[in-house]
């Protein structure tokens, strides 16, 4: 029955059949689809990357069951949001290659969520630790992964046999892995907040006009001046589009300390195309095209509300360092 129980398992509840949907999407190619009835209800579901065809009509062998376990643990998402990924790996259903809109490496994922207990593993990919998704790699909480590696450094190129600069082919005695690429997601609201005293970026006053100034207050996720929607422009280029204006961060036309932050209609200039450095434990420094040795600071490490945002040579203090986070 390969654990399609009508009676008891997977099919008996909506998340255990969540979870049977992303076997078969893994598993299956997109032109196949397995029906269950269930109490009288059908249940269709649906293969998109073929990574093991012949379970449709044989058992899932040991290289079957790695090869979907990689794939299923690379999809797994506490968030609740959606957030896109890029996948490679050897196996000829995914190929080796990248996409630039995919720039981020976070990690790879292999073992056997078949077997008892289940092994489910990954390590650490370079950049790990940019656009942070609660649940995923780098997160500080709220994983399901057990990184075997983590007496030591953790990331994959200590550990794996690379395949250029794709991702990895075998990681240990692993032979079946998938690398998991990704970035900001566009459709996804972000809370931007600050380190040093963990206030956040927000629009002052709830402006929607143009040259409204930034500054930081305490998060309230149901004002959506303090949401923001980060895509990326080019490569290593992105701009912050706030929720409920519309409109891009702004650094301002003058590369000098002490320029405050604000919101302009976005124009693609230098002074609204924004680079991420990670500074660690998911951390970031952000620098404007116009002035890229600074970072937004919160003047004199202030913790009051209201207290508005400029721009400063980076000088590694907590007050320039930021966080990104999904907002639900």
């Amino acid at each position: 029955m390969n654990g399609l129980s009508s009676v008891n398992g997977l099919m008996t509840t909506t998340a255990g059949r969540t979870t049977v949907s992303y076997i078969v999407r893994c598993a299956l190619p997109a032109d196949r689809s397995i029906t269950k009835v269930v109490s009288g209800v059908s249940y269709k579901f649906t293969g998109q990357l073929g990574l093991a065809p012949e379970w449709e009509t044989s058992a899932c062998g040991t290289d079957c069951q790695e090869n979907v376990s990689a794939c299923v643990l690379a999809h797994v998402n506490t968030s609740g949001q959606h957030v896109a990924l890029w996948l490679d790996g050897a196996n000829p259903a995914l190929g080796w290659g990248q996409s630039s809109a995919y720039p981020y490496q976070e990690g790879s994922f292999f073992g056997n969520i078949f077997v008892s207990p289940p092994q489910a593993l990954y390590c650490n990919g370079k950049d790990f630790d940019i656009g942070l998704v609660p649940g995923r790699l780098g997160a500080t909480s709220g994983s399901v992964y057990k990184n075997p590696y983590a007496s030591g450094t953790t990331y994959c190129k200590d550990y794996c046999t690379a395949q250029g600069g794709d991702g990895y082919k075998t990681c240990g005695s692993w032979k079946h892995v998938i690398t998991v690429w990704r970035d900001f997601d566009p459709n996804v609201d972000y809370k931007v907040c600050n380190r040093g005293n963990n206030l956040c970026m927000n629009i002052a006053g709830s402006s929607t006009a143009d040259s409204a100034l930034i500054a930081q207050n305490t998060f309230n996720s149901s004002n959506t001046s303090m949401r923001w929607r980060i895509s990326q422009v080019s490569p290593g280029k992105y701009k912050f589009i706030n929720v409920r204006s519309g409109k891009s961060m702004d650094a301002g036309p003058y590369s000098a300390d002490g320029v405050q932050v604000n919101q302009y209609t976005y124009k693609a200039s230098s002074n609204q195309l924004w680079s991420f450095t990670p500074t660690g434990d998911g951390y970031y420094k952000f620098s404007p095209g116009s002035y890229p040795t600074s970072s937004v600071d919160v003047p004199s490490w202030s913790t009051s509300e209201g207290t508005v945002l400029q721009q400063h040579i980076w000088n590694s203090g907590s007050n320039q360092q930021w966080t990104i986070v999904p907002v639900n």
